[in-house]
Order: C-alpha cells, then structure tokens, then sequence
C-alpha cells in the first residue's frame, strides 16, 4: 500500500474565524499574520497526520486508520484533528522563528534542499504526494518548516541557549543510556550454506579474543580476520564501533558486549553464529558528539512540545473551513 512508503516525527485564546460564506476561496485552510498553510501544504500535513497515527498506542496496523478508535475518539475525526493541529504548528514555527531574528544560512539551505531532493525524488515520495494534491513547493515548505523547528529547538537548548543543558547532564544521561562495543562475527556455516563444526569455531574465536586480551588492538585483529587475501588494503583497521541504547540489547552480539567488561574480549555463543566482543566507554571518540541531538530530544523533547503548543496559544489564526472540508484527510483513503 502506498501509505507503508510514506510511514519509511495558554497566553492567549486561539482566535479561529470560519470563513464558509466568505467567498469560497478554498486556496489555503490557516493562515496568521503573514504566514499561511496553504492547501496543498496542508494535504501534506494530512499525511503526516496518518504517519502519526500509527504511533499511537494500540494502533492496529491491521487497518486503517480511518477505521479505528484513536485515543478513544473515531479515526477519521482524530487525523483530521492532527492536521489541524500539525498546521497550527507550521505558523506558530514560522512566527517564533521571525520572531527571534533566526534566519537561514546558506548551509541550511542546502541541507534542506538536500532532503527535499532525497524524498521527493530519491525515496518517491513525490508521485504519491502530487496525486493527493501536495506539489514540490508546498512539500519544500513543510521540510523547511521542520528545519526551523530543529533551528528553534537548539536555539533554546543547544549551546548558548536560553536554556541549555549543562554538558553534565548530556553526559550522565549518554552513560546511564547507552553503550559502546566492537565486534566480530564468526558464522557457522560456511559460503555454501553448510553448517561448521561449532567446536572449531568457538576455536577459532577463543584465539582472537586471546591475541586481543593478550595487547593487540581489536580492530586490526578485525581487520586482518576479514581481509580479503585479494585486496591489499582491506586489512586496514577502521573505526567499527558500535553504540546502542541498553535497553534495546536483547540480542547477540549486543547483550553479550552489555555482559563484557571495558577493555576485555569474550566469546559468545549465538543460535546462527559465535562472536568476538568488547565493551568500551561510550564517550571514547566522538560518541557524544555524534549524539548530542538525540540526546537533547530524549532530555527536552516533551518540554519543548509543550513550548511550541504555548506559540500555538499565543497566535490569532484564523481557520478557512470550506478549505478544511474540501481537503478533509478522508480524501487520502486510497493510500490504504
């Protein structure tokens, strides 16, 4: 079905005046000042309405979402109240970020442009939302809209923001959550799919944990382990690391690397293969850095939903609703 490629995220009263009888311009559904979904945009957020509709808790993917209770309200009125919402947020986005002198450099842009290209055209994306009636401007609209959104969110608590997360809470929270390991992986079958002598694999394995407990360094055993005698080079050793959140190790190699201690190499056993693992300090290399916005989100993500639902509040908007019926998501039924 279409929609499974599409799934591959009070200061003041809201001011809403129903403009059926104004004249039938059905151009654009919310607008504020100087910013305006317009409809097209707001097939697009419809979509991303559906896409959130199956993280709701006891979705059933069985179904459409039409054809369900969300949240104890029926399917079709929830998705239609998320679009609404999710179009609110665009203006309150684009207010907040005007507001607070932000602008867009020429390397957002391109970053922006990039992602336009890569789901637009890459991933596809375009042919199904130029069907329901959401073109490649009002898409490149909605990705920069959600560029500003991240822009906002580091703004305020990225470095230098107004509420910025102490480096020690970013770090105790990557410690307590996440974990860091290398591994190598001994199958037990050969290429021709015939299963090997656990044994001697367990054999094979107990040695490279020996030489590496012994003071050679994990990675070029890896290496060498893996060269392919054909090329020189694939014997170079290479950052291979691997960092994950605890509590999604449930599986080999990952729980086994949870059970090794830091600096040690330990063999262990699986149903398909056998591995070679250690354990690291997650903030040895540039782990932290790399995941300092998933971090930030897990600490403030909530926090700042709440804020953007402030700006929300805070806005005068007005909601065009011979638009809103004429776009109304149960148009986008054919994607199921």
């Amino acid at each position: 079905m279409k929609m499974k490629k599409l799934a591959a995220a009070c200061l003041a009263a809201v001011f809403s005046i129903s403009l059926a009888s104004c004249g039938g311009d059905t151009s654009w559904t919310h607008r504020s000042g100087e910013y305006t979904v317009t409809s097209g945009m707001y097939v697009g957020l419809s979509i991303d309405a559906l896409n959130a509709a199956a993280a709701v808790e006891g979705y059933d993917s069985t179904k459409s979402p039409f054809d369900q209770d969300l949240e104890g309200s029926d399917g079709s009125k929830w998705v239609q109240a998320k679009a609404n919402s999710l179009a609110k947020e665009y203006l309150a986005v684009e207010n907040e970020f005007a507001n607070r002198g932000l602008t867009l450099s020429e390397e957002d842009q391109v970053a922006i442009d990039q992602q336009v290209e890569f789901y637009w055209t890459t991933f596809g994306m375009g042919t199904i939302y130029e069907e329901e009636g959401c073109n490649e401007n009002s898409f490149t609209n909605l990705m920069t809209n959600s560029y500003k959104r991240s822009l906002l969110f580091e703004s305020i608590y990225g470095e230098g923001g107004e509420k910025e997360v102490p480096e020690t809470e970013l770090t105790d929270y990557f410690q307590e959550n996440y974990a860091k390991g290398i591994y190598i992986t001994l199958s037990l079958t050969d290429s021709g799919g015939n299963s090997l002598d656990l044994d001697e694999v367990k054999e094979d394995a107990q040695a490279l944990a020996d030489r590496i407990n012994n003071g050679e360094d994990f990675e070029t055993v890896k290496a060498e382990y893996l060269a392919d005698p054909a090329d020189e080079t694939s014997s170079e050793p290479s950052d291979t690391s691997v960092v994950f959140l605890k509590e999604s190790a449930t599986s080999q190699p990952y729980s086994g690397i949870l059970e090794t201690a830091q600096g040690e190499a330990a063999v262990i056993e699986a149903d398909s293969a056998v591995y070679v693992v250690t354990q690291l300090d997650p903030l040895s290399g540039d782990s932290l850095e790399s995941y300092r916005s998933t971090i930030l989100q897990a600490l403030k993500g909530d926090e700042f939903e709440e804020t953007v639902t402030d700006w929300v509040s805070a806005l005068s908007i007005e909601e065009n609703s011979a638009a809103i019926s004429k776009h109304n998501p149960n148009h986008l039924k054919d994607l199921f």
